[in-house]
């Protein structure tokens, strides 16, 4: 039975493991039961629209387009992510265990704004 769960688990996080190429663009994620992870690699000139739009989502934590940072922290609703970022990438973490429902899906739809972001101006 164990080994039924195991490989139905393994299953799952495959299926989950959404990838999609456009041009430069890559853009993976992985929701598993213990986490969520969000990464996308875009071409540098867009890292500003997409910092833009992180930065409006996810305030008082701001991130630069020009620098590379990796960003540890508790959002004002008690949401706990990774952001690490440089010019034309970026990875967001969410830890389900430390982490309410809502949080998780309010980093899910924030990432898919950021990937709306990064499909709607590559051309």
């Amino acid at each position: 039975m164990k080994i039924k769960s195991l490989l139905i688990s393994q299953i799952a996080t495959l299926v989950l493991l959404i990838s999609c190429n456009n041009g430069d663009v890559n853009i993976a994620v992985k929701d598993d039961d213990g986490y969520y992870r969000f990464k996308a690699h875009f071409d540098d000139n867009l890292s500003p629209r997409v910092s833009e739009f992180l930065n409006d989502h996810i305030s008082p934590i701001r991130v630069d387009p020009e620098q590379e940072s990796k960003i540890i922290t508790v959002l004002a609703d008690q949401t706990k992510l990774t952001v690490e970022s440089s010019p034309g990438e970026l990875m967001i973490y969410l830890d389900k265990e430390e982490n309410s429902p809502a949080s998780y899906h309010r980093i899910k739809n924030l990432c898919e704004g950021v990937k709306d972001v990064i499909l709607k101006h590559n051309k």
